[in-house]
């Protein structure tokens, strides 16, 4: 297996593990390129939300990428009809891995972004940490979020997440990648950054990718989520977990 490079309305839905699965895994047949990715999210919940997100990335020459991410959200009950509303636009650079070790199979690798909202920026900086063995790899990534709302009601926030990345090839097209993530609170004073009003919470995905060709891959998932909480305005006690299906085309 090779690598070329590393790579919220309802908070901690991430494309982060798919654009980092497509772009590191799936067209490891060349450096630089360009992969233009889509996924469509359903939630389970009674009010369920549909969310349809599209992403470009620009893989360049010296293993360093770029991502730039922008998705919407309808949800049963307030948009049933009509364009969706608006979510997010997120930005994500990776700067070139270090690799080093045996056969330089670790590689360390920071990572600076930004998600933009009507009421909400968030700042990120990341570090990830992988080791690439025979089919398999295995990633960490801790991420820091420095996030300013405009609301007027709630304060500057900070967060962390640290997710690990477990992936195995079962053969030459399918390969399947297991995903926690774990996202904390670092101060008292600050929006509740969880479902249901957690302040930490455990997410976990689970997505499987077909490589059609070198050049198109396929992948669909679960990500299950927390449920929210009983005294929650919107579907109190629910689980708001989802199932995601999608597509990568390298050009």
């Amino acid at each position: 297996m090779q690598f070329i490079n590393d790579k919220k309305l309802l908070a901690g839905m991430t494309f982060g593990c798919v654009v980092f699965w497509v772009s590191s895994t799936a067209f490891a047949y060349d450096v630089s390129g360009d992969i233009l990715t889509t996924k469509l999210e359903r939630t389970t919940n009674d009010h369920a939300l549909t969310l349809p997100k599209v992403s470009y990335t620009r893989l360049f020459d010296d293993g360093s990428s770029l991502m730039l991410e922008k998705d919407w959200y309808w949800r049963e009950g307030s948009h049933d009809s009509g364009w969706p509303k608006h979510d997010e636009f997120f930005a994500n650079y990776s700067f070139p891995a270090f690799r080093f070790g045996h056969s330089e199979k670790w590689s360390l690798a920071p990572q600076l972004g930004a998600k933009f909202r009507s009421n909400v920026t968030r700042a990120l900086a990341a570090i990830k940490l992988g080791y690439e063995g025979d089919g398999w790899s295995l990633r960490g990534r801790y991420r820091y979020e420095n996030e300013t709302t405009t609301s007027g009601t709630a304060k500057k926030g900070e967060a962390g997440r640290v997710d690990i990345y477990a992936s195995y090839e079962l053969s030459k097209r399918w390969t399947v990648l297991y995903n926690p993530h774990y996202h904390f609170k670092m101060e008292d004073e600050s929006p509740d950054f969880g479902s249901g009003g957690g302040r930490n919470y455990l997410e976990q995905e689970f997505i499987a990718f077909y490589k059609i060709d070198p050049k198109n891959t396929m992948f669909g998932g679960y990500i299950r989520r927390d449920t929210n909480s009983e005294n929650a305005s919107t579907d109190p006690g629910q689980r708001n977990s989802s199932w995601l299906l999608g597509y990568a085309h390298k050009f």
